[in-house]
């Protein structure tokens, strides 16, 4: 797929991408750029991640801080 940089520096996602990954207007996503590839990613819900791991709960919210810290620059 392709997209356009518009003058303001913005592009259009794909209808078909921005339903399959439940994209809606005004979510955040992380931007990622690593030897020449940039990555859009759609944080994971926390709730769907539950029961997935055994984890103390205060290493969670240390995890969720650090990571709101990043996306914060």
């Amino acid at each position: 797929m392709r997209a356009k940089v518009s003058s303001k520096g913005q592009i259009v996602i794909p209808h078909k991408i921005r339903r399959k990954y439940s994209i809606l207007p005004g979510k955040e996503l992380q931007i990622e750029e690593e030897e020449g590839v940039i990555r859009l990613i759609v944080p994971a819900k926390l709730v769907n991640l539950c029961g997935t791991w055994e984890m103390d709960l205060d290493e969670v919210r240390r995890e969720i801080e650090d990571l709101r810290e990043r996306w914060r620059g």
